[in-house]
């Protein structure tokens, strides 16, 4: 039998790594990403991934490989297509997350005003400032809030929206003994509520699929530029929160100017008011399908 320290380790070597996928879709061009989970044991992975055109059903296979604790990926079916695989940063999952903060949509409406008064007082024309950089990044800071306060708060107070998110990986194939729930009978709501916390909501991709299979509507644009802008924003993010504004290239983002600052302000402000859309019609239609069948011919104008 191996030391305690040899089991840690073989423990920790299988943990599976989350990374990002994107690529644009060899057919329609439009931006194809996914959050996936890499496992901790192989270094070749294969996963389907969608195209995120809403117009169209393309699917791709992508051959993940890890070398050197380093990932790349390749599509089967086009191995000229560029294929950018990034590992999401989860640095800070393992500290106590508070409980979300109420009326999130409120906070997010106050900290957007709050940003844009700090484009106009301190962004400068260049694109290449690293005072637009420091504003980009709060802008994602202030969404990430937003989403992850949002998301995790209707999670928390509705079992209809515990039950869709029971779909997402690192739900759908836990397994639960009969014990475990006689111990403690709200196990689901706080496994819910854990893995959404580990999550990382700059993700748009992976935000955009938890709206989708938790309230039934997608959150990103349906229009096709603001899309690819929105998806290529997020490694832009990276690039500035972890390499100072450059490429993993070493080339510096220099298109972070006044104007693509409030361009991305009205995407997350546009994302935002979605996905409170979203949480509304949804809790509308539980409302309705509770109502019983004499209540809804009333509420329908029926006799």
């Amino acid at each position: 039998m191996g030391s305690m320290s040899e089991l840690m380790i073989e423990r920790w070597a299988a943990e599976p790594v989350h990374v990002e996928v994107s690529f644009l879709c060899p057919i329609c061009g439009h931006p194809s990403a996914a959050f996936l989970e890499f496992p901790g044991d192989e270094d070749d992975h294969i996963e389907e991934v969608s195209c995120l055109n809403p117009e169209t059903d393309h699917e791709w296979t992508v051959r993940l490989r890890k070398k050197d604790e380093s990932y790349s990926g390749q599509l089967e079916q086009h191995r000229e297509v560029k294929v950018s695989v990034s590992m999401l940063d989860t640095s800070d999952d393992d500290w106590d997350e508070p409980l979300p903060e109420p009326g999130a949509y409120g906070i997010f409406l106050d900290a957007m005003r709050e940003w844009r008064a700090n484009v106009s007082a301190i962004s400068e024309p260049s694109g290449a400032s690293s005072r637009n950089r420091m504003l980009f990044g709060t802008l994602y800071s202030i969404g990430e809030a937003y989403f992850s306060d949002a998301i995790i708060g209707a999670a928390l107070a509705d079992t209809s929206v515990q039950r869709h998110l029971l779909k997402l990986d690192g739900l759908k194939d836990k397994q639960v003994s009969l014990e475990t729930i006689l111990d403690n009978p709200d196990i689901v709501r706080e496994m819910v509520k854990t893995t959404l916390q580990g999550l990382s909501f700059h993700s748009l991709t992976l935000v955009n699929r938890i709206c989708e299979t938790a309230f039934g509507k997608p959150i990103l644009p349906r229009d096709k530029d603001d899309r690819s802008l929105l998806m290529r924003s997020v490694n832009k993010r990276h690039d500035c929160v972890h390499r100072n504004g450059n490429d993993k290239d070493g080339n510096k983002h220099t298109d972070i100017d006044q104007d693509y600052l409030r361009k991305m302000g009205t995407l997350f402000e546009g994302m935002a008011q979605s996905l409170e859309d979203s949480m509304r019609d949804a809790k509308v239609k539980r409302f309705f399908d509770d109502l019983r069948p004499e209540d809804k011919r009333l509420c329908s104008g029926g006799a």
